[in-house]
């Protein structure tokens, strides 16, 4: 998956993030929402147009999707990113994470 994909998800879940209508949405309901398997579905339909997946065919979601499963079992988000409240924040530091593995 190219950088320039993730960084436009993580522009528009920056932006979501800066409206303040989503400082309900916490940490651990987006983590149950990876291991479901469903975060792609909930982001659609809680953050409605405040966010673009278009560009996500469904074999870029699954790679995202394992991607972000791997990251909840093998990594202390509080630790290593510094997040431990806000569900929306998480997701924009394991893109940040996925950008860092693509790297050269």
């Amino acid at each position: 998956m190219s950088p320039s994909i993730l960084t436009f998800i993580a522009f528009y879940l920056n932006g979501a993030m800066d409206s303040g209508r989503y400082d309900d949405i916490m940490i651990d309901e987006v983590k149950e929402e990876i291991r479901n398997g469903t975060v792609f579905d909930y982001l659609r339909r809680r953050l409605g147009q405040d966010i673009d997946l278009s560009l996500l065919d469904p074999a870029q979601e699954a790679e995202l999707l394992g991607e972000w499963q791997d990251l909840l079992d093998a990594v202390n988000e509080r630790r290593k990113f510094c997040v431990e409240r806000r569900g929306l924040t998480l997701l924009v530091a394991y893109l940040l994470e996925g950008l860092q593995r693509r790297m050269p």
